[in-house]
């Protein structure tokens, strides 16, 4: 088995334009070779676009290693590489890494046994995904607003925001005003302490939110979680840095009511598979994590997968147009609801043409971060 690695930069173009155009603009695909059969697969590149502590994972141990050996599934390549790799820390850029490889398998998989990728994970249980459209950080009220309009005439009735806590209650209610019908939900990014995070929860939920995200920080202090979901007025959700199933049960036993696993983050479709087999026990809905770039391969397996499992609500879903030069086969999208293709097509020769990886640093201005890196 052979692993191609390819760092790009696809450019996170908005209209309007978003504060993370440059944060948003650094992906890393994997493609995963066995004779004529092939699949890709996609690392989400998270904190400050750290490309090479994944890509160097990939190519110092994963693709060395699978150039010898003959796998029989998804799963025996996940199971494997995490006992490799569980003293490096089996979090964040290890599992990130494994991710793609194994995402890639899947596309192999399904292209070796000629069925669609949703065959693999069980059949259809639905034709179309429901999916929401999630905003990136605007600088103005106004440019939030421009983007509610042209998300609803494209077809959507779901919004996410990710304003930061200095200028979320305004936004959404601006939007209160303008849009009654229009549901939201909001990203904070883990910017409070409990008592604020109470505060906050009070004062939004007069604009009936459908869900918070990650309002405490650290995300995964799941005690204090648990006594903040006891007496939040809105649904919490979280899960998309959460990394072992450990940590996903204790979610799940938190009181959140979404938990938002990201394949391209936990491992791959195989960890993902687990966390909805422990999650079908809870009565928590399942609202997967997406970063919504202009990079469709981890979203297309994750469309894919809702197809097959009931388990899953709705899907994050980027407002940024993808790419068609480097996507032949793209989502198809209609009234707020998505189809995916049955597989991953990557134009190779357009990647080195037209969206080489542009090295710099990247640092989302999070929470309390936004005011210190702006100085």
């Amino acid at each position: 088995m052979k692993v191609k690695i390819f760092p790009l930069s696809i450019p996170y173009i908005t209209d309007p334009p978003s504060e993370w155009v440059d944060q948003w603009g650094v992906q890393l695909y994997v493609k995963v070779e066995d004779g004529e059969y092939y699949g890709w697969g996609e690392t989400l590149i998270a904190g400050s676009g750290i490309i090479g502590a994944y890509s160097s994972i990939i190519s110092d141990l994963i693709k060395p290693l699978l150039e010898n050996m003959s796998l029989n599934s998804p799963y025996e390549l996940e199971n494997l590489l995490e006992k490799i790799m569980f003293s490096a820390g089996n979090c964040g850029v290890v599992t990130g890494a494994i991710s793609s490889v194994e995402m890639g398998f899947w596309g192999l998989m399904s292209r070796r046994i000629k069925v669609p990728l949703y065959e693999l994970f069980g059949g259809k249980f639905r034709d179309s995904v429901k999916v929401y459209a999630s905003f990136p950080r605007f600088p103005r009220i106004e440019d939030v607003i421009k983007a509610v309009e042209i998300a609803k005439e494209k077809g959507f009735n779901f919004i996410k925001l990710h304003q930061s806590p200095n200028s979320i209650l305004e936004a959404v209610k601006k939007i209160r005003e303008n849009y009654k019908e229009i549901k939201i939900a909001i990203d904070l990014n883990a910017p409070f302490d409990i008592n604020k995070a109470k505060d906050f929860l009070e004062n939004i939920s007069r604009y009936e939110i459908e869900w918070v995200e990650e309002p405490l920080w650290p995300p995964n202090d799941y005690y204090t979680l648990e006594k903040l979901t006891k007496i939040s007025p809105v649904p919490i959700a979280a899960g998309e840095n959460e990394y072992t199933l450990y940590g996903f049960r204790r979610l799940l036993e938190s009181g959140i009511s979404y938990l938002q696993p990201d394949i391209a983050k936990i491992g791959g479709i195989s960890k993902f598979l687990k966390v909805l087999d422990l999650a079908s026990s809870y009565n928590v809905k399942i609202a997967p994590h997406d970063r919504p770039d202009r990079s469709p391969i981890s979203l297309i397996y994750t469309l894919n997968l809702a197809l097959a499992r009931e388990e899953i609500e709705i899907v994050e879903y980027p407002i940024a147009e993808f790419p068609q030069d480097l996507f032949p086969l793209l989502p198809v999208f209609k009234k707020g609801y998505a189809i995916p293709p049955d597989n991953i097509e990557v134009n190779e020769r357009i990647i080195e043409e037209k969206y080489p990886f542009i090295n710099k640093i990247r640092i989302l201005h999070f929470s309390d971060l936004e005011d210190k890196l702006k100085q």
